[in-house]
């Protein structure tokens, strides 16, 4: 039984019971509500510590995996990238001392999907992802190793470089989309007596007036300029390479190289014409090897893909007829 409290009162000099305060009440509820909300997440927290659920347990163990292999996938990821960004570079400094163009690439790392696959990756797999990983990183440092080997054999004096440097190896026009490759070199039917002779090189359809490039770094040695005959190459460029490489451009409109000029890979040498035996603006291109005519296809490969490359073997291969 709860004891009343009373106050005397002077009035009716009794003692009477006291009467309890709005404020009171109001800080009687605030610790009772406080003091229930402290208890009750008492009791959920000590739930959670001892009685997980399914999906609790997973997750315990997924963090407690995650803590023991985080280090050791960072440090594996980092090492890939390291490898792989090596390779890039070596591959692009390879290909510019070579072909004088840098390479276009894309840094190709460890694809942030895979991370993140990885990291939220549910712990009855994650194992397996780790061990996956773990395959994926020994397998490209022992590729990595391997291309070390040997390249490290290889040994490119100077005279191969120069070589290598002087290969006419880009089209003689802007053609990424492939499609100014109009005929190759071969048998080809002739566009004046409609018969079958040999074509020394391969035709490269063009308005007139575009830029015709030097397919390689070489010295003018031959230029015909202003020609007014209506049979033969017409105006044309022949620039020595060195090595025993010439290449020839055919039809030109003009020419803006002189002769004994030093011309460089990409630059501009004259302009696509109609100039000789010609019968649409083109530009005839040819690649003289030790003084014998070859195919010049094959040698275009820069700056185009495998797919690329097969496509213009195979639009270079059609028997179809010549513009000259």
């Amino acid at each position: 039984m709860s004891l009343s409290k009373y106050n005397y009162n002077p009035e009716t000099c009794r003692y009477e019971p006291s009467r309890t305060s709005i404020s009171s009440i109001v800080g009687i509820a605030i610790l009772f509500c406080i003091t229930t909300t402290l208890i009750l997440g008492g009791i959920l927290f000590l739930h959670s510590k001892l009685f997980l659920t399914e999906r609790g347990k997973s997750l315990k163990k997924e963090n407690i995996a995650l803590t023991k292999h985080h280090a050791s996938l960072q440090q594996g990821l980092s090492s890939v990238n390291g490898v792989l960004i090596s390779l890039n570079n070596q591959n692009s400094n390879l290909h510019k001392k070579i072909f004088e163009t840098p390479i276009s690439t894309d840094a190709n790392t460890t694809s942030s999907i895979e991370k993140e696959s990885l990291l939220l990756a549910d712990a009855s797999i994650f194992r397996t992802e780790v061990l996956e990983l773990k395959d994926k990183i020994s397998s490209i440092s022992k590729a990595s190793n391997d291309h070390t080997l040997h390249f490290s054999t290889l040994e490119v004096n100077k005279s191969d470089l120069s070589f290598l440097m002087a290969v006419p190896s880009i089209q003689p026009i802007e053609n990424s989309e492939l499609t100014k490759l109009v005929s190759g070199f071969g048998k080809r039917i002739n566009p004046f007596h409609k018969g079958n002779y040999q074509h020394p090189g391969a035709d490269f359809a063009a308005a007139r007036g575009t830029s015709v490039i030097a397919t390689a770094k070489g010295i003018v040695v031959d230029i015909k300029n202003g020609s007014s005959l209506q049979a033969g190459y017409g105006n044309y460029i022949e620039i020595d390479h060195g090595n025993g490489l010439i290449t020839r451009y055919s039809h030109l409109e003009a020419a803006s190289v002189h002769m004994g000029q030093r011309v460089s890979k990409g630059s501009v040498i004259g302009a696509v014409g109609m100039s000789g035996g010609a019968v649409a603006p083109h530009v005839h291109y040819e690649i003289i090897r030790n003084g014998k005519q070859v195919d010049p296809i094959p040698y275009l490969m820069e700056n185009l893909n495998s797919k690329e490359y097969i496509a213009l073997q195979k639009l270079g291969s059609k028997k179809n007829q010549s513009l000259d």
